[in-house]
């Protein structure tokens, strides 16, 4: 979802320019309801624009289209979705607590010529079987709204949950706003496992314990409640060769950037033409100086052999443009289609 005040038309997600206006009763999203919290956009202009320079510049023979001040024009904001659940957790639960002691060892080392008793003191855990029971209310648990979310995070980093702060209007202007793609109900096991890895701290934590094993439990939930938080990224694009957009995202926090980046295989075959007329102009001076040679100046046959021995060697590096843009528009980076293929923003 975008603003219709926005003046920028190409989807954030796959580059399309064919963007439509909502229909609100055929398209109307499941989830309507205003965001709980909001990560705020952190990451200074200074290091966004580092970041986008440094991509542009990044590769050789990059496209017409990649470069940083255009990345920097194109730059909007985009918000993505994760769920908030409350709920209040009943559980009956068991596990082994370990509590550190320290003993007294001795060991015999053999020294100047005698063996030598040495002290020394070593860290131990006893193991102790708990039970007990849980009663607490567990606000703001975060799960994936998004199906791509473990891509995401793969390749700009985790969202700092801790970092949210209540949803204000003005934190979202101007932004793109993603919607969930996973319904809650979906999305709940993820909390679920969190809820538990929560309660298992704080029940070590209640026992007293150094460390906890085997940590098990019954729960009942009630009360659950729904909420979204929205996190921040950076969106831009550059068009390539093919004239096919390439997606690069930034995170809104720390900067890091992920992105499709493309060869030209056409700067690049312009430069292999440069360096292959070079070499066939030292092959012809070099044939005709073995000519001349062996004719009329025998000197000028070594000068002809070294011309065509450089010249077949220029002739080499001619095939480097050409097979160095292949080479990163095949191999070294994600097309945009592979990107969405697996899920990648």
């Amino acid at each position: 979802l975008r603003p219709l005040s926005s003046t920028h038309d190409t989807c954030p997600h796959c580059g399309s320019d064919r963007v439509t206006e909502l229909d609100a009763q055929s398209d109307a999203p499941v989830y309507t309801q205003p965001p709980e919290l909001v990560v705020p956009f952190s990451a200074s202009h200074e290091r966004i624009e580092t970041a986008l320079t440094l991509f542009a510049k990044k590769t050789w023979f990059a496209p017409k289209d990649l470069q940083a001040a255009h990345l920097v024009n194109r730059l909007r904001k985009l918000c993505l979705p994760m769920w908030l659940v409350d709920t209040a957790v009943s559980a009956q639960w068991e596990a082994e607590v370990g509590f550190n002691y320290e003993v007294v060892s001795h060991r015999e080392q053999f020294k100047n010529d005698r063996w030598q008793t040495q002290r020394y003191t070593e860290t131990k855990v006893r193991w102790e079987p708990r039970v007990g029971t849980l009663n607490r209310q567990y606000n703001n648990v975060a799960a994936p709204a998004l199906e791509e979310q473990q891509q995401i995070e793969a390749r700009l980093g985790k969202v700092d949950v801790v970092a949210g702060r209540p949803y204000q209007p003005d934190d979202l202007r101007d932004a793109i706003i993603c919607m969930p793609n996973r319904p809650p109900e979906d999305a709940w096991p993820d909390a679920a496992v969190s809820l538990q890895q929560m309660a298992g701290r704080e029940c070590g934590l209640a026992a007293a314990g150094n460390h906890l094993r085997g940590y098990r439990w019954s729960p009942a939930y009630q009360g659950k409640h729904w909420t979204q938080l929205l996190y921040p990224l950076y969106v831009t694009h550059y068009w390539d060769d093919d004239a096919q957009v390439q997606m690069v995202f930034l995170h809104g926090t720390t900067g890091k950037l992920a992105g499709a980046q493309r060869a030209s295989i056409k700067k690049a075959r312009q430069w292999s033409l440069i360096i292959g007329g070079v070499a066939a102009a030292l092959v012809l001076v070099g044939l005709l100086l073995l000519l001349l040679g062996s004719v009329w100046q025998p000197d000028l046959l070594p000068t002809g052999s070294l011309l065509l021995t450089i010249a077949f060697w220029i002739g080499l590096a001619a095939l480097v443009p050409v097979g160095s843009a292949w080479y990163v528009n095949r191999f070294k980076y994600l097309t945009a289609a592979q990107h969405r293929r697996k899920g990648i923003f």
